[in-house]
């Protein structure tokens, strides 16, 4: 009986593994990356919807202290995402192999890595409210919009650590759908708490804090629900499984995502340096435009995210069984519809700057000059950052953590200082806004020369045997 019922689960698992082996790219990438892109979408338009709700109900000031505290909040947010990337990249070649039980095994260690790093972090801010508040240097009146938000935004760390990494976990499992579906209800729903909370409740900063983490704790409620059924009914695919031998796991999950980690932490150090130059040079005023333009950027990213996260199961599963021709495939086609997306965004901005800034801010004409100039240089990064966000998500999924951790650097901290410190001294507050230009751009290069020059014959042959030149090939598929 016993013998029967693993067969059944096999040949069921099995299934999965063979639709991201053998299904035809076309099909295959557009399942998961619309599904995924949806969910991105979906999390960056209740991004704005709150920005723009902060902003017509509290103001600009309430809407630019949120980025004050994002240097915080960076070594939490890259930490989760470390274990989430690194360890769900693991899971997918696991399972490219056929090696069902240490993919569970090594499932179970990250949930566990989660819990901890959310009560470590929680904690940490509890204890050291006070002084984290002092280092970001911020004024009496920025400082107590801030402080109310991050009191209530800290309670939730733990839950929403464990919802980003399900939510990966749960398209890894083959069921990108069902992804989709609870971040849009968890995004949905966040909206719907935003206006409640700072329109009839008027309860502030604190109740936007609060729509936030009560939306996507029940979210992270709903995945660990569908992967405790599994457990439970001893159900095919992933599910929690015994953490013996996995534990050792851990440096790889580390190591190969330790590029998210650097990105989060670079994007906290150089927020932190953006906001002090941004004041220096431009006042107040000038980071409340600065942060209503990254809500465009953060959109932007959030649709490139969502494809690479679409697109990291394909590239691992095909990796570890050794189909490198269709690694290759699902990468020029990825890359291309990275590239469309960047052209839209970038004709978007440039041509509707006035409209998109009137949505979020009403009776302050010189933040909304100032916005529009800002919009004017920063526009141009849209160009470049699909290459960069795609790119580095790339050699993620393929395992190779250096090439990623190089990318995640230059883009997110060396050339962002570089540029803060140099380009204002020529230009003042205009160079500010062409560091992120100049930064996209860079790393743009950079990828592109990885891709071309870095051939697959360096990898073994696998069952599928297709290794031959480079990885960006100009010929049919």
């Amino acid at each position: 009986m016993k013998n029967n019922e693993e067969k059944q689960i096999d040949g069921t698992s099995n299934e999965v593994r063979e639709q991201f082996l053998t299904e035809p790219l076309g099909k295959l990438i557009a399942k998961n990356l619309i599904s995924a892109v949806a969910a991105m979408v979906m999390m960056g338009l209740y991004g704005i919807v709150d920005g723009i709700l902060i902003g017509r109900r509290l103001g600009p000031g309430p809407m630019a202290s949120i980025n004050l505290l994002f240097p915080v909040l960076a070594l939490t947010i890259g930490l989760a995402t470390m274990v989430g990337v690194g360890g769900n990249a693991k899971i997918s070649v696991l399972l490219g192999k056929g090696d069902k039980e240490k993919a569970r095994g090594v499932f179970s260690v990250v949930l566990v890595l989660g819990v901890f790093i959310g009560l470590v972090s929680s904690l940490s801010i509890n204890l050291g409210f006070e002084g984290i508040l002092a280092f970001l240097g911020t004024d009496p009146e920025l400082g107590a919009y801030a402080s109310e938000y991050l009191k209530a935004y800290h309670l939730f760390f733990t839950p929403i650590i464990l919802f980003f990494i399900m939510e990966r976990s749960v398209r890894n499992d083959g069921c990108p759908n069902l992804a989709t579906g609870v971040m849009i209800f968890t995004s949905i729903l966040n909206i719907v708490l935003d206006y409640l909370f700072l329109f009839p409740l008027n309860m502030g900063l604190g109740g936007a804090a609060l729509a936030t983490g009560i939306s996507q704790s029940l979210g992270a409620c709903i995945f660990l629900g569908y992967f405790l059924r599994k457990t439970v009914k001893k159900l095919s695919g992933l599910r929690i499984g015994t953490t013996t031998g996995c534990w050792s796991e851990i440096g790889g999950i580390v190591g190969n995502g330790s590029s998210e980690l650097f990105s989060g932490l670079a994007v906290g150090v150089t927020t932190l340096f953006y906001n002090r130059q941004i004041l220096e040079y431009t006042g107040s005023e000038g980071l409340a435009a600065f942060v209503l333009v990254q809500y465009f950027l953060i959109l932007a990213s959030q649709i490139f995210i969502g494809m690479a996260t679409g697109a990291q199961p394909i590239f691992s599963y095909n990796y570890g069984a050794g189909c490198y021709e269709r690694v290759r495939g699902t990468l020029k086609r990825v890359m291309g519809a990275g590239l469309i997306v960047s052209g839209i965004f970038f004709l978007l901005i440039c041509w509707q700057t006035e409209g998109l800034v009137s949505i979020f801010i009403i009776d302050d004409p010189k933040t909304a000059s100032l916005s529009m100039e800002v919009a004017g240089y920063i526009s141009w990064s849209f160009i470049f950052m699909a290459i960069g966000i795609l790119g580095s998500a790339y050699f993620t999924a393929l395992e190779q953590a250096v090439k990623s951790l190089s990318i995640a650097l230059l883009r997110g901290l060396i050339l962002i200082m570089i540029g803060l410190a140099v380009f204002p001294i020529f230009w003042g507050g205009n160079g500010i806004w062409f560091t992120t230009v100049f930064a996209e751009g860079v790393t743009a290069f950079l990828v592109l020369i990885f891709l071309w020059k870095k051939p697959l014959t360096d990898l073994k042959d696998g069952s599928c045997g297709h290794t031959s030149g480079p990885i960006l090939r100009f010929e049919k598929t």
